[in-house]
């Protein structure tokens, strides 16, 4: 999943809330801490909102704004590991960097 990336000069607290993404977690680990990595957009949009209604929020987030909710299904490790050995710059678009998965 390519992620925009912004400069000191352009980036809002908006958009870097916008800029995490959701993706499922082994459900043990889901539980344990909270759903913070399935809830991970409620989570920056709002801190405040409780773990037990970060499912809510995420929904609502999700219908709300679907052009900018951002969710992977592909499952944590397999993310931690593409991003580990993949992730490159990929190119500046005006006032954004996109950062991409290499081939």
């Amino acid at each position: 999943m390519d992620v925009p990336h912004y400069d000191s000069e352009n980036w809002t607290w908006v958009k870097g809330a916008f800029c995490t993404v959701d993706r499922p977690y082994p459900a043990i680990v889901d539980f344990l801490h909270h759903r913070i990595g399935s809830t991970h957009v409620a989570h920056h949009i709002c801190s405040r909102i409780p773990h037990y209604n970060a499912r809510k929020a995420t929904e609502a987030i999700r219908e709300a704004f679907p052009t900018y909710y951002r969710y992977d299904p592909t499952p944590i490790y397999f993310a931690a590991e593409r991003v580990a050995r993949k992730c490159v710059v990929g190119k500046q678009e005006g006032t954004r960097w996109w950062y991409s998965v290499s081939a």
